[in-house]
């Protein structure tokens, strides 16, 4: 619309005005556009207000693929800040109370025994009521005393690369220190390693297997996932004092103390192959001997598994504190299921 002013001389025609809609129109379109955005990607957000030219806008940074079930990083790599998440087997829980229930009938039975029997008996109940705890910390501490005094240590100074592996692999565990580690000097087929505790920290064996003759590590993963297997057993609270003592009793049960061990055996490899999973051929070891067992095919070791069935092999398992190689091998190959323990 034109519009015209009156004037000394007349007439004069003023410009056209601009319509107000027409004006903010742009502007209302461009606040429009970063909220259609957003609706249409959530990951991305529009620029704070009051942004200078120079600012870019703010996203938010993209998650991380989560990392597959059953692996970690690698030993070599930087520590992780809080410890991986690390299934138990699922019997290992129920064993364990069953263990506990077991424990309380024999000091039951043991206190009733004080209250109301006399002579031999008497005497009986009270070395059973101090022998548990005793027995456990008696047994514990000469084991270590015995790697104390003929094993060879590893240090920062001897067997380096061993320590720092080890080192690397309790923090990264979230350990409050790194374990007291020995090497176990006997090179055969049956030589095998195995984490304990004595005191507030426990410590570790490995099998002299693992070195060659100038103390360099012959198979560096497959120490990380020896280490790391025994670490877990320390990790899980398998070596602690308590845990011992409470379920002491039930180990001389057949068929539950053996299945209680075996249980917690899985669980250490559970750990071993979440910190170092590209060392799971170390599980060929106790099976080859330390000359053989880069020849030993896992896969057809796991196949048996399945394959090798009769009343024999399933009491030899029935009654073994150790999971057979084959069911071990298994296990570690197939990681959607749990490590057999009875079948």
């Amino acid at each position: 619309m034109t519009q015209t002013a009156a004037s000394g001389d007349g007439q004069r025609r003023l410009p056209p005005r601009r319509s107000a809609a027409r004006t903010r129109a742009p502007r209302a379109a461009a606040a429009r556009a970063p909220a259609q955005l957003v609706r249409r990607d959530p990951q991305l957000r529009p620029a704070r207000a009051g942004a200078g030219a120079g600012h870019a806008p703010a996203h938010t940074p993209v998650r991380p693929a989560p990392v597959p079930a059953g692996f970690g990083p690698r030993a070599g790599d930087a520590a992780p800040n809080e410890p991986l998440a690390v299934s138990r087997h699922p019997w290992e829980v129920p064993l364990t109370l069953a263990a506990v229930l077991v424990t309380c009938c024999v000091i039951g039975a043991a206190v009733h025994t004080l209250w109301t029997g006399e002579g031999a008996a008497l005497w009986a109940a009270g070395l059973v009521l101090a022998g548990i705890p005793g027995g456990c910390w008696a047994a514990a501490g000469l084991r270590h005393a015995r790697r104390r005094a003929q094993s060879v240590r590893i240090s920062p100074t001897q067997f380096p690369d061993a320590d720092h592996a080890i080192r690397r692999l309790s923090a990264g565990m979230g350990l409050a220190g790194a374990p007291d580690a020995y090497v176990y000097p006997a090179a055969s087929a049956g030589s095998r390693a195995w984490g304990i505790g004595h005191g507030r920290r426990g410590y570790i064996v490995v099998p002299g297997d693992l070195f060659d003759s100038d103390g360099r590590l012959r198979d560096p993963d497959a120490l990380r996932f020896v280490a790391a297997h025994q670490l877990g057993h320390i990790a899980a609270g398998h070596a602690s004092f308590h845990l011992r003592a409470v379920t002491a009793p039930a180990r001389l049960v057949p068929v539950l103390g053996a299945a209680l061990s075996r249980a917690m055996e899985y669980t250490a490899d559970n750990h071993a192959h979440a910190y170092c999973p590209e060392g799971v051929h170390a599980v060929r070891l106790p099976a080859g001997g330390a000359r053989l067992y880069t020849q030993v095919n896992m896969s057809e070791m796991a196949e048996r598994a399945r394959t090798d069935r009769g009343p024999f092999v399933f009491l030899y398992n029935l009654l073994s504190s150790r999971p057979a190689n084959t069911k071990r091998m298994a296990a570690l190959r197939d990681r959607s299921r749990p490590g057999r323990l009875f079948f």
